[in-house]
């Protein structure tokens, strides 16, 4: 039994896998603020696995935050997973590979293994980042923005009147600001994978395109095109890169 970790900037995911079967998707409050005890409340009652495989993008504070956990608990050491410049049948886009976001890399390798290609890969976390995989499994590099969270928070740091809370609402324009702004996120990351797609169209005109992170379903809502939900995706590519090993 192996366990997988996504250590994101604000939540921590995580699924067992066994015999070569990924369990349900696990996730809590994550990102810098990682304390043992955290662990202890999520993992305590977990059967001892025989690896560990983690892709961390939380920062320094956090990966030793986990590996002194696993050591103290488990008397086990995380395999902490780095992007390449090659790896599961996929090439990485990247000047220098190593600056590729693991959580990226990941998600195209599940996309190259578990998705029709070629595909735009949009993880709508802390960031929003797009990805584009072409059908030989070469990345061609991507965009990324501040997330939704990220956006609300800035208005709400950045102006005197502004709320900032995530407002349910149907409606095509707010009447009352903290739903003007819900919308104007929304419209605004929409309008960024639309755009996005619509220019990379002469290029690669079947894109599939593939949805992952917390906000996922949210982008989907307002996408004009339907998209396919992986919310696992990063996990996938963690269990393929496991199996390499």
């Amino acid at each position: 039994m192996e366990l997988l970790v996504d250590s994101g900037n604000s939540r921590l995911k995580w699924a067992v896998l066994e015999r070569g079967v990924i369990g349900p998707l696990r996730s809590a409050p994550g990102g810098r603020d990682l304390t043992p005890a955290q662990l202890d409340r999520l993992w305590g009652e977990l059967p001892v696995p025989d690896r560990v495989w983690i892709a961390n993008v939380a920062g320094e504070s956090v990966a030793a935050c986990l590996e002194r956990w696993l050591q103290s608990r488990w008397g086990r050491t995380g395999n902490f997973v780095c992007s390449r410049r090659e790896d599961c049948g996929v090439r990485s886009g990247y000047r220098d590979p190593q600056k590729l976001g693991v959580d990226r890399w990941l998600a195209l390798i599940a996309a190259r293994h578990h998705h029709p290609l070629p595909a735009c890969i949009v993880d709508c976390g802390t960031a929003l980042t797009l990805d584009v995989l072409d059908s030989n499994g070469r990345h061609h590099g991507g965009l990324i923005c501040p997330g939704a969270a990220l956006m609300r928070r800035s208005l709400g740091q950045g102006t005197a009147q502004v709320e900032a809370e995530v407002h349910e609402t149907d409606a095509l324009l707010g009447d009352h600001t903290a739903a003007a702004v819900t919308l104007g996120v929304e419209a605004a990351l929409a309008g960024l994978v639309e755009r996005s797609l619509a220019r990379l169209a002469p290029r690669w005109p079947d894109l599939h395109l593939v949805l992952t992170g917390g906000d996922a379903v949210r982008l989907a809502r307002n996408l004009s095109r339907p998209a396919q939900l992986a919310p696992d995706l990063v996990l996938r590519g963690l269990a393929l890169v496991s199996q390499q090993a």
